[in-house]
């Protein structure tokens, strides 16, 4: 037992789990995953072009996270499922105006749009961005952002409708699970013992028993935290 929980004390705090940048090198992984090859983020594209981000792109920049999000919705009377790529170097909650690539002359104010060739976030510095704030930044952008007058690269356009709440599937390389296994542990641990189920009660009473003897109180954030990267370590 002091064993195991002595890796899982260097597993949290050694230099080598740090989280690794992402880079080119990443590609094939991130697109087996599941990642979109090219994406264009949510906007009001009235008098400019969307600017379609390939995976390679956003790679290149090498950001701390990449999310990808999955959203229901209807594209020009279809229901599909679409999914979106979200950088963390990317400012894409910046205006319009700071995202204009193309500008021409010297017009000032709103008119300067229409010389708007198309919009792409600047690139920020994501060194100190927590990996919690950019999850909740790319939800609430996904959730938030009217999407408009968005055109494919060959001028299709796509007309959206009946947009539904935006869920992530993947950061960097990890599934995204954390609430699903939190939900998990309380629903275990309120459930009579006669009534756990042998196969999921085993792991999951061996998990949560290592994380109270790090410290982690049961039913806390932390906790399920806890598990959730033993349960990660262990696959």
């Amino acid at each position: 037992m002091f064993r195991i929980i002595f890796i899982f004390i260097v597993f949290l705090s050694s230099p080598s789990f740090a989280e690794k940048r992402l880079g080119p090198d990443d590609y094939k992984e991130l697109v087996n995953l599941g990642y979109n090859k090219k994406d264009a983020y949510a906007d009001d594209y009235s008098k400019t072009k969307a600017y379609w981000f390939k995976l390679e792109e956003h790679l290149e920049i090498k950001p701390k996270y990449l999310a990808l999000l999955s959203q229901k919705m209807t594209v020009n009377g279809k229901e599909t499922v679409n999914q979106h790529i979200y950088n963390s170097k990317h400012h894409f909650f910046g205006d319009k105006k700071s995202k204009c690539v193309g500008k021409k002359g010297l017009i000032v104010g709103p008119l300067n749009l229409q010389k708007c060739n198309y919009l792409k976030p600047k690139i920020v510095d994501d060194t100190d961005l927590p990996k919690d704030t950019f999850i909740n930044m790319a939800l609430d952008h996904c959730n938030e952002t009217k999407v408009k007058n968005l055109k494919t690269e060959d001028g299709k356009e796509l007309k959206i409708s009946d947009t539904k709440k935006c869920s992530i599937k993947f950061i960097n390389f990890s599934k995204y699970e954390f609430a699903k296994v939190l939900k998990e542990v309380g629903k275990d641990i309120d459930r009579p013992k006669k009534e756990k189920s042998k196969s999921s009660n085993v792991n999951l009473d061996k998990y949560k028993k290592q994380c109270e003897d790090l410290g982690f109180k049961p039913k806390t954030e932390k906790f399920g935290e806890c598990v959730l990267r033993l349960l990660e370590a262990a696959n």
